[in-house]
């Protein structure tokens, strides 16, 4: 029985997180001489090696245009990323201040209604806060054309540094017998994604409209 060769394609995952990276204009012409290289590395060394080569290439890229799209423009990208953590700042506690109110409308509190209580109280506020840090990320990315990627996570690095901080002034201020809680990062991870989301969203909706206009 005949056997197939393997597909000379490279790493679809690592071709879309260059392509996330790149600015829309950029991102057809580096991905073409990626794979230009890409098929002539499988072709010499095998589609393993060649795969490996692209991951490493890509991950240089990316560092690459992440710093070239800071060097062009830092103050622009710093005021866009000082307006997103104002923002987000300003608006951090409109998801409790919402479930709350929707709670109030439902006084007194019944048996009948206690798990959508304690679900709003849980749940509601963390899908609220993502919802609300998608949309954050996705008028970060807006403002920052060209970097709509670099901006939000630029955004997710300096919201890092002030969270890690307060975690571990947090941490070193409690008695040794009580347990640390790692808890507290959940509801900033989902943040950090949220806002990651919104420039990504933003970005593939440029792309697509770019697509559109450049097909005659």
């Amino acid at each position: 029985m005949r056997q197939t060769e393997p597909r000379t394609r490279p790493p679809r995952l690592a071709a879309w997180f260059v392509e996330l990276s790149a600015s829309a204009e950029q991102s057809e012409s580096i991905l073409g001489d990626l794979a230009e290289e890409f098929s002539d590395v499988a072709s010499k060394s095998g589609v393993v090696s060649a795969r490996r080569w692209y991951w490493r290439q890509s991950v240089k890229t990316i560092f690459h245009l992440a710093g070239a799209a800071f060097r062009s423009a830092p103050w622009s990208l710093a005021g866009i990323v000082l307006m997103g953590f104002l923002l987000k700042w300003f608006i951090a506690r409109l998801p409790e201040q919402l479930i709350v109110a929707i709670l109030h409308t439902q006084r007194p509190y019944s048996n009948l209604h206690y798990d959508l209580y304690v679900w709003l109280v849980t749940w509601g506020i963390l899908i609220l806060r993502v919802v609300q840090m998608t949309l954050i990320g996705c008028i970060v990315a807006t403002v920052a054309k060209g970097k709509e990627i670099v901006a939000p996570v630029v955004l997710i690095i300096v919201s890092l540094v002030v969270v890690g901080s307060n975690f571990l002034l947090h941490i070193l201020d409690l008695p040794p017998q009580i347990a640390i809680p790692w808890t507290f990062l959940l509801p900033n991870f989902a943040n950090w994604m949220g806002i990651l989301t919104g420039g990504i969203l933003v970005r593939q909706i440029r792309s697509a409209s770019l697509r559109r206009d450049a097909t005659p």
